[in-house]
C-alpha cells in the first residue's frame, strides 16, 4: 500500500509573483505563484500539498480544499464571537 503524504499550507499573500504560505506549523514560506495551479492562488485558500519520497513539497500538484477553508472560517467566526461576549468595553479613554 503506498501512502502519499502531504502538508496543508494556507496562501497568507501574493508578493508580485510570488506565494507566501503558512503552514500549520506558522512558517511561512515563498513560493514563485507559477509552481502553483491558478485555482490554489487566492489569498486565504487552504492547499493540500503532497510531498515526494525526500519529503519536498511537490507544489505543482497542489490542491485547494474548500471544506476546510470553510470550517477553518467557521472556527474564526466562533473564536471572535466568544471574545466579544466577554469583552466589557469601555477600556479606551480619549
Amino acid at each position: 500500500m503506498t501512502v502519499v503524504r502531504s502538508r496543508v499550507f494556507v496562501v497568507d499573500r501574493r508578493e508580485g509573483n510570488t506565494l507566501v504560505v503558512v503552514g500549520d506549523d506558522d512558517r511561512a514560506i515563498d513560493v514563485p505563484a507559477a509552481h502553483v495551479p491558478k485555482s490554489c492562488r487566492v489569498e486565504g485558500a487552504v492547499l493540500r500539498i503532497p510531498l515526494d519520497q525526500d519529503g519536498v513539497p511537490r507544489w505543482e500538484d497542489a490542491r485547494r480544499d474548500r471544506a476546510e477553508e470553510r470550517q477553518r472560517i467557521a472556527d474564526l467566526s466562533q473564536r471572535a464571537e466568544k471574545l466579544r461576549r466577554s469583552d466589557p468595553g469601555g477600556d479606551i479613554v480619549l
